[in-house]
């Protein structure tokens, strides 16, 4: 009974190590770079390079039955991975999808070698950049499909549309302007009958006169 007793204890003890032990991360998101950086408009081309390192804490670089899931929000994206061991670069099979995944048994080598992934991402900066949209998104996942460990960029942000006021357009004084009309003579002009009947009757008037005396 003592040797039952000490066995179940020795059981629990382990049980509650593995418990409270932190599990050994698989890979490390090492160094990112974009191009070109900054603010960018929407439907800008970006280029991404990653760098994805996974260090031999354990039995193995990376456990063979798990999945490393790499993704993006940028439209268009087009993935070129290189496997990268003991500095042999391998290329490997390109993608154009939202989503690549790397089988385990890729990335699985035992402790000592080192393993690389070095990713290059072409896309388009989408119109939404909300938070929680990615640049670039690296998971692990274990056979299951449960995700173990992230390492994620948020999209970079678009600059802000400057707001234009429109005012209205100042109208020049003008001077009120009014019709005036030609000043005329409203009396008739004499006819040429008329002023000759005229002259004769002075005439004659004159010449009456003359005779009289």
């Amino acid at each position: 009974m003592k040797n039952f007793s000490l066995v179940i204890n020795v059981l629990a003890f382990f049980f509650l190590l593995a418990s409270i032990t932190p599990g050994v991360s698989a890979f490390t998101l090492s160094s990112v770079t974009v191009n070109p950086r900054g603010e960018q408009a929407a439907g800008t081309p970006l280029t991404v390079s990653a760098v994805i390192d996974f260090p031999s804490a354990g039995t193995d670089t990376f456990p063979s039955d798990n999945e490393l899931r790499m993704s993006t929000d940028l439209l268009n994206p087009r993935w070129a991975p290189v496997l990268v061991l003991d500095g042999v670069e391998t290329n490997l099979l390109q993608e154009s999808r939202e989503s690549i995944p790397i089988a385990g048994y890729y990335l699985s080598y035992p402790p000592g070698q080192t393993v690389q992934v070095r990713v290059t991402l072409t896309g388009n900066l989408p119109q939404d950049i909300s938070p929680g949209r990615d640049l670039l998104n690296v998971q692990e996942l274990d056979s299951g499909k449960n995700i173990l460990k992230t390492a994620r960029l948020d999209l970079p942000a678009t600059p802000a549309i400057p707001v234009t006021i429109l005012q209205a357009p100042t109208k020049k004084p003008t001077t009120k302007k009014t019709f005036t009309p030609i000043p005329t003579d409203t009396t008739p002009p004499a006819s040429p009958a008329m002023a000759c009947t005229g002259i004769l009757a002075i005439t004659g008037a004159a010449f009456l006169r003359m005779r009289k005396k």
